[in-house]
């Protein structure tokens, strides 16, 4: 195949000068150091990390005047990219990473405006030593303008260090398989620190948990949705029920609890019945299996819409990257 490179066909320093969103999942690097000589305005970046030369990426990212978006996905340790992107950690509003990937975590504490936070390890969960890395670098890092945050398999201890470094704008925290033994602290973090909460991880199941979503309702007052993405054990059930009933403030729409079979079905029709009596706004019950669907099904319980968790957005994303950015 002949190569031609990008800057002898006819106004492509014209029409790439302007290049504002790139995909880098290609392995000529060639391409990208051609890029750099022309694109300086490139604010959104993926970057598809593997075990081969980054030279070209290196050099593009260095060329932009202020990256803003960046998506990383795969694990490579390149310290030159890290030290690439170094320039633009006052610009970077938003980060998306697929893995905790070690080069990236003395950046951390530097990114102080990032508004969007989402770091997931999907292949490797049983790989600890990144994840105990970025923990160290994350407890020194203050965030004052974030309002996202998702994280995948951190300790509550972090998450709660983190969201207590932010400024109060946080609107959106989503916790996914996270040690448990600090889940009423969380909890207390979200209505200390979180005065703009809509969408939120919650937890029960521990000691005196119940207690502080109660003081979640009360002093979170634009709470529109809650995750609890774990099975609430019978003993919590029925008063869980009845707190959202008497305490659950009046945007709150929307509740993703999985396993709903494990509940009193007595217990559930009487909810929904005193839900609908209320005049509550309509309630939004996101599920991931089926037996959400058969139980309105079968007892014909109106007023009451069923959702899928994945198929109808829970998480309601506001700021996106379409085709990139994927749901936990």
């Amino acid at each position: 195949m002949i190569y031609y490179p990008i800057f002898q066909y006819p106004g492509a320093n014209i029409s790439l000068s302007n290049l504002y969103e790139l995909y880098c999942n290609i392995r000529e690097q060639n391409f990208y150091h051609e890029l750099a000589q022309i694109c300086r305005s490139i604010e959104k970046l993926y970057i598809e990390l593997d075990d081969y030369d980054l030279s070209g990426i290196v050099e593009l990212i260095e060329m932009q005047k202020h990256i803003k978006y960046l998506y990383i996905e795969g694990y490579c340790e390149c310290q030159k990219i890290a030290q690439a992107l170094e320039k633009h950690v006052n610009s970077i509003i938003y980060l998306v990473s697929t893995k905790y990937t070690s080069f990236l975590y003395f950046l951390f504490p530097k990114l102080t405006n990032l508004q969007f936070i989402r770091i997931r390890n999907g292949d490797n969960i049983n790989n600890y030593e990144p994840i105990k890395k970025f923990e160290e670098y994350a407890m020194d890092a203050s965030y004052y303008k974030l309002q996202i945050l998702e994280l995948y398999k951190i300790s509550l201890y972090i998450v709660i260090n983190i969201i207590q470094n932010t400024n109060g704008n946080l609107w959106k925290i989503k916790i996914r398989i996270p040690s448990y033994d600090q889940a009423k602290e969380y909890n207390q973090t979200i209505y200390r620190y979180c005065p703009n909460i809509k969408y939120a991880t919650v937890f029960l199941n521990r000691d005196e948990t119940l207690e502080e979503l109660k003081n979640i309702f009360i002093k979170c007052q634009y709470l529109v949705a809650i995750d609890i993405d774990e099975l609430i054990l019978e003993k919590y059930r029925d008063k869980f029920l009845d707190l959202l009933i008497e305490l659950a403030p009046l945007p709150l729409y929307k509740i993703h609890i999985d396993r709903f079979r494990y509940f009193n079905k007595e217990s559930l029709k009487l909810f929904f019945n005193n839900w609908n009596c209320k005049g509550k706004k309509t309630l939004h019950l996101y599920h991931r299996f089926v037996e959400v669907h058969n139980f309105i099904k079968k007892y014909k319980i109106e007023g009451i819409i069923e959702c899928n968790y994945y198929d109808d957005d829970f998480w309601n994303h506001e700021i996106t990257w379409p085709d990139i950015v994927k749901d936990i």
